[in-house]
């Protein structure tokens, strides 16, 4: 009976000695001389001389786990370098994939993913385009609700005139006070324009206002626009 356990006796001592050797190794690698240097120029914020020291380390010792993670915290918090911090933790968890650090790393280094995106996106000016997106969205919104708000103004045209309409001043200087425009019709001339216009067949104004365009006044066309002035 006694020797019956034997086996599981000498496999409980491995799996515990596995964790053992885990933290051996880590509390064997915080003796190292180049690893405690760098904790001190950490702790008195010296973090250039602190990573000179860390990549001594590995230098010297590649499979040397606990200075990747050191270097990872500090292109993470204190030197920021992104892609630096994410390649040290992923190097420290391929040197301790056991470690009870892994948990907590990798939570680190989705927190560091973050804050590069974020970086590329502030360097591209995307960040700033999607600001005045927003802005613009927000006065276009604004701009919407004062129209809506406003009373509406109904414009009716007038209605048009098919033969004669108003000539304002500016059309053709003139002392007189008004002015129209008419369209000669068939059968049309000075004498009949006159009576329709002044209730005479007196057309003198009439020719004097186009003697610009005929050349006498029978010289009518249909079709033809005639200015007639006032009396």
């Amino acid at each position: 009976m006694r020797f019956i356990h034997i086996p599981l006796c000498i496999a409980l001592l491995a799996l515990c000695g596995c964790g053992k050797d885990t933290r051996s190794s880590e509390a064997k690698e915080e003796r190292n001389p180049l690893i405690k240097q760098g904790h001190a120029y950490m702790e008195i914020k010296d973090y250039g001389k602190a990573e000179a020291a860390f990549k001594q380390a590995i230098e010297n010792n590649p499979r040397m786990a606990r200075p990747h993670l050191d270097l990872a915290t500090i292109y993470q918090q204190y030197k920021p370098d992104y892609i630096s911090s994410i390649f040290y933790y992923k190097r420290y968890l391929e040197l301790r994939p056991d470690s009870e650090k892994a948990e907590f790393i990798n939570e680190q280094i989705k927190k560091v993913q973050i804050s590069l995106a974020n970086a590329i996106l502030t360097q591209s000016g995307a960040v700033q385009a999607i600001e005045e997106l927003k802005q613009l969205r927000k006065e276009n919104t604004e701009l919407k609700r004062q129209l809506a708000a406003k009373p509406k103004i109904v414009i009716e045209s007038a209605p048009k005139k098919s033969v004669t309409q108003t000539v304002p001043k500016s059309a053709k200087p003139s002392a007189q006070t008004s002015r129209q425009i008419y369209t000669v019709v068939a059968g049309d001339n000075l004498t009949k324009i006159a009576k329709k216009f002044y209730g005479d067949d007196d057309y003198d104004a009439i020719y004097q206002a186009n003697k610009d365009r005929m050349k006498s006044p029978g010289d009518l066309r249909v079709g033809q626009t005639l200015v007639i002035p006032s009396r």
